[in-house]
């Protein structure tokens, strides 16, 4: 299901990939033909501005023309005004033509000029024409007069006085000719001097007019030159700033696309790492499932063939008791009712061993068992073996041979190894119907190997597969006793004392069973004092367990344990013999069952909490429980000290124990200061500290003389006087215990009696000092 999602989510990837390349290829070719649009429209632009440029050169060029062909005026004739006028109303109309990029009214004034420029051409002209008739006049009338001056003699002149000599001459009067050239030079100087006058007004106009034309000609040539090159400029600022935009813009996203790709490359090939990952994880998933789907079936047909074993197994004897003792009940005669009661006796002893073979298994499987080392003689243990085998083995008419060939001391779990060749010889016994059975102990240095071979029935290729598995019966064994479990237990030993079991056997010519246990030889002085730091690893003080429970049978077990090893365990059935009890004992460590009749042990944990009777507040609690229905993480939760799961062993009791002890015991074993603050709580403080000082020295002093005289009714008496008052400041856990002992079942001795008042006046003198302090401080 999760590869199913992963391979739908990739493929949502990928196709959301492509999606998004796909859009970033549309926007390159968007940007791409907006970039193109955004160049065609530059340029057009451009082609205006050139074209702008060359109507301003050729109005340049017109109006340069047009001046050129004004300077040569004084040459003009009618078809030169009517030329010039041509081109300058040309001029007029390309000048027109920049009215939409300039301003209109300076447009205006250089028409203007040109204008009143070619009037000023017309008039020179018509100056000039005028000048011409006059001079083709004078041409005309100067040759009639110098003929006419021919023909006239002039008068000579006389002077006046005598005979002429002395007088002035007489002046001679003009000829008709002579008047006509004078009258004509003056008419003609009159007029070409006017000619001349207009003639220099006009030049001067002109001048005046080409001298304005050109300077609005050059400030609108050179302002349209500057617009010209402003636009150009701008264009060219455009086509940049457009080629820059272009570069980023096309390069961001092909740099976008590019890194995209690395991503969605990455990104995918993550994912497809994962979907493997997956897949085998689905592929191994499947295959555990596949497993343990085979386990379960395995299992469910064991438990299947188990509880047929168990059943069938367990009804021969039963049915055996149950039929006796009903033959019991109604025999009268006394040999046959102690021979009933014999064979009662005898069945209930095979269910017994049944029944431990059963548990012992089951302790087993569930890893419940560890190795018991403890040191052990190999060959006195073959010589027990051989002992204990040897009459089955005569019974059936069978050559037993059991062999050690080393005989050393070796450090191991004696019972177990003595219970693996056990089994081993059993069933080799059991079915071998003719031949031999032999055992082969040896040690090597580092492990131990046992060796056990028969002559019997052999067994298949098929068989020694299944021969190890729990509640497997052979076509062999169906007329023998027992589940089924002794190979089992056999295999299950070896490895939990980390050796290996190897099984080489032929049908219809026997079976070898090899055993190798890793081993060492043992030190006896040294393997001593290991036991004792080992199994009972808080040896330097003896502490002290209550325990909670309502099976009479496991309270009796849990108090053998403890007694084992010096610890005492009191045990109670209820919650008021355990609260009583803790009322006159702090004890190191409480263990309570989970599930009892009348109380749990998550209720039993709050009454302890919220109680003020002894240590009951801090007291470690362990809960012992064999239901499955809580983890141990979900009881530590809940407060518990820690967890003991039945059944247990010794080994895990002590453990157990033990931790608890390390985390919570030691550190609770100080003891408590007195606490004065219930006391001064209210009166005088000053005047109640010194009178507890007074009255606890008095005290004392009675119970320390009580004490050398071994007075147990006044140790009785001060103890129930104090008891009380002692209790307000937390101080009375030693008046507790000499009350215990003085109210003990059991007699107990002056010493030890001595030791506990000795322990009562510490407290007494503790309470005086803190008295003193408390004064001393103020309070």
């Amino acid at each position: 299901m999760r590869s199913t999602i992963g391979t739908k989510f990739l493929r949502t990837l990928i196709a959301a990939g492509y999606l998004l390349m796909c859009l970033l290829a549309v926007g390159i070719m968007y940007l791409w033909f907006y970039e193109w649009k955004e160049i065609e429209a530059l340029e057009t632009e451009n082609r205006r501005i050139n074209a702008f440029r060359q109507e301003v050169h050729l109005v340049y060029g017109e109006m340069t023309g047009l001046s050129l062909l004004g300077e040569s005026v004084l040459e003009w004739e009618d078809e030169d005004l009517e030329h010039y006028h041509i081109r300058r109303m040309a001029v007029d109309s390309l000048l027109c033509r920049f009215k939409t990029v300039y301003p209109a009214e300076r447009i205006d004034s250089v028409r203007h000029l040109l204008e009143s420029k070619e009037n000023l051409l017309c008039s020179i002209v018509e100056v000039l024409n005028k000048q011409e008739n006059l001079n083709r006049e004078i041409a005309k009338r100067v040759p009639f007069i110098a003929a006419k001056s021919t023909q006239e003699q002039p008068k000579k002149t006389k002077r006046k006085g005598f005979l002429g000599l002395f007088g002035k001459k007489e002046k001679s009067k003009p000829t008709a000719t002579t008047s006509m050239l004078h009258a004509l030079n003056r008419k003609e100087i009159t007029q070409q001097q006017a000619q001349s006058r207009r003639l220099s007004e006009h030049a001067d106009s002109l001048a005046m007019r080409n001298s304005e034309l050109n300077r609005q000609l050059q400030s609108l040539i050179g302002q349209m030159d500057r617009k010209v090159e402003r636009d150009l400029q701008k264009r060219e600022a455009e086509i940049t700033a457009m080629r820059e935009r272009s570069f980023f813009q096309i390069g961001g996203l092909t740099g976008f696309l590019f890194l995209l790709l690395v991503v969605s490359y990455i990104i995918i090939h993550r994912d497809i790492r994962r979907i493997k990952r997956y897949k085998a994880k689905t592929v191994n998933l499947i295959r555990q499932l596949h497993e343990s789907d085979m386990r379960n079936r395995e299992l469910i047909s064991s438990r299947k063939r188990a509880m047929h074993t168990i059943t069938h197994e367990l009804r021969t004897p039963l049915t055996a008791i149950h039929g006796y003792a009903e033959l019991i009940a109604n025999g009268e005669n006394a040999t046959q009712t102690e021979r009933y009661s014999g064979n009662i006796r005898q069945a209930s002893q095979r269910m017994i061993a049944m029944l431990n073979t059963l548990l012992d298994f089951f302790r087993l499987d569930s890893g419940k068992e560890s190795a018991n080392t403890s040191p052990f003689r190999l060959q006195g243990m073959a010589d027990a073996l051989s002992a204990e085998f040897a009459p089955l083995a005569e019974t059936k008419d069978l050559c037993l041979t059991v062999e050690c060939n080393t005989d050393v001391i070796l450090m191991g779990d004696k019972e177990r190894i003595m219970q693996v060749s056990a089994n081993l010889l059993s069933n080799a016994i059991k079915f071998t119907q003719a031949g031999s059975v032999s055992l082969r102990m040896d040690y090597n240095g580092n492990n131990l190997s046992i060796v056990v071979e028969d002559t019997g029935s052999g067994m298949s290729e098929e068989e020694q597969q299944r021969v190890f598995g729990a509640f497997e019966r052979l076509s062999n064994a169906a007329t023998q006793d027992g589940f089924g479990l002794g190979l089992s237990i056999v295999k299950r030993i070896v490895d939990m004392l980390g050796g290996t079991v190897r099984l080489e056997s032929k049908k219809g010519r026997g079976s070898r069973f090899t055993i190798e246990i890793p081993m060492q030889t043992a030190d006896i002085a040294v393997i001593e004092k290991k036991e004792v730091q080992e199994q009972y690893p808080y040896s330097e003080r003896a502490y002290s367990v209550i325990m909670l429970d309502d099976n009479d049978i496991l309270l009796s077990m849990a108090m053998d344990m403890y007694a084992h090893y010096g610890i005492r365990c009191d045990v109670c059935t209820n919650t008021s013999d355990l609260m009583e009890a803790m009322r006159t004992k702090d004890y190191d460590l409480l263990i309570t069952d989970l599930k009892m009749p009348e109380i749990n042990g998550f209720e039993v944990l709050e009454l302890l909490r919220s109680s003020h009777v002894g240590n009951s507040k801090t007291i470690p609690v362990i809960v012992a429980t064999a239901s499955g229905s809580c983890t141990e993480e979900e009881l530590l939760a809940h407060g518990f000290s820690a967890c003991l799961f039945k059944p247990f062993g010794l080994s895990e009791l002590l453990a157990v124990s033990g931790k608890c002890l390390s985390v919570s015991s030691v550190k609770n074993n100080k003891e408590k200061q007195p606490d004065l603050s219930s006391l001064l709580a209210y009166g005088d403080k000053v005047t109640m500290l010194d009178k507890l000082k007074t009255e606890t020295e008095k005290d004392m002093q009675a119970i320390s003389d009580a004490g050398e005289r071994c007075d147990r009714k006044e140790l009785d008496m001060q103890v129930h006087r104090l008891r009380s008052s002692w209790a307000v400041i937390r101080a009375d856990k030693p008046l507790w215990e000499l009350h215990r002992l003085l109210h003990s079942d059991t007699e107990c001795s002056d010493n030890e009696i001595q030791h506990t008042v000795n322990a009562v006046l510490a407290m007494g003198d503790k309470i005086v000092e803190q008295a003193k302090k408390r004064k001393e401080d103020g309070l």
